[in-house]
């Protein structure tokens, strides 16, 4: 089953001297990426940011980095659904993952802006020949790190917060001077560890739109449980959360497209 794509675009204001436009990709899980880069082309960014699920890397039980604060019912529900899942791959077929096609999107991407990368849950590690990939396409990888770039005249501060956070650096990122962009892969990380704090603006994905949406609302996120707060949009006017750009899983997406977002930001 082929997946329907879109291109999203928001507009955020900035207290900067100019304009800047950014290409946003998430969940690509080691899709083929000739739709999200044909997309990212149109949408001419400045910059493009990876926020996580670039490569399957994870344990062989198919299972993925869980944070502390999982409950006994998410657990619960998100194990049924792993079973739901294995049923619809029986039906529809199991979506193929190949790492290939992730280290095409990289080399392509930077061919169009520089390409910012955080790390995400299905990333427990990545090999040697991922990180070479990244080096020899120009991407800037950012785990639990930060770096300042100037673009377009202005200064921007960007920090990649990974699924396996580490709060005193989000500390240090925070007190920083300047503009700050962070990538996080978990929505569900904004009411734990950053609403309030001193960040310009979040960048999200993760919760694949909440895979089925009705009514223009997720029914499952995996960190959110049923009916997921945060699944896609802009949230506190910082909070920005797309739905991603492939489906990972054999239940199929309904009302619930993969997209390439892009964010145009202007003083």
């Amino acid at each position: 089953m082929k997946d329907k794509f879109i291109l999203t675009e928001y507009k955020v204001t900035a207290g900067l001297p100019g304009k800047l436009t950014l290409g946003l990709i998430f969940d690509l899980h080691e899709h083929d990426s000739q739709e999200v880069l044909a997309l990212l082309r149109q949408g001419k960014p400045d910059m493009i940011m990876v926020a996580g699920d670039t490569f399957e890397r994870h344990g062989s039980d198919r299972d993925t980095i869980r944070t502390a604060e999982e409950g006994i019912l998410e657990k619960m529900l998100r194990r049924i659904l792993m079973k739901a899942d294995d049923l619809f791959e029986r039906i529809f077929g199991e979506h193929k993952h190949e790492t290939e096609y992730a280290y095409q999107f990289l080399r392509e991407a930077e061919r169009i802006a520089p390409v910012f990368l955080s790390i995400g849950n299905h990333e427990w590690y990545l090999l040697p020949e991922d990180l070479e990939v990244i080096q020899e396409s120009g991407g800037q990888l950012l785990n639990n790190a930060d770096c300042q770039i100037c673009i377009n005249g202005m200064t921007i501060r960007i920090g990649g917060l990974s699924s396996d956070a580490d709060l005193e650096w989000l500390n240090e990122f925070c007190a920083k001077d300047g503009y700050k962009i962070l990538l996080c892969h978990h929505p569900e990380y904004y009411d734990r560890y950053l609403k309030g704090r001193g960040i310009d603006l979040i960048l999200s994905g993760h919760a694949h739109g909440g895979q089925i949406r009705i009514w223009n609302r997720g029914i499952y996120a995996p960190g959110q449980g049923l009916f997921p707060k945060y699944t896609r949009g802009i949230y506190d006017s910082r909070l920005i959360v797309t739905s991603g750009s492939s489906n990972t899983a054999s239940v199929p997406r309904w009302g619930n497209p993969c997209e390439v977002v892009i964010i145009r930001i202007s003083t």
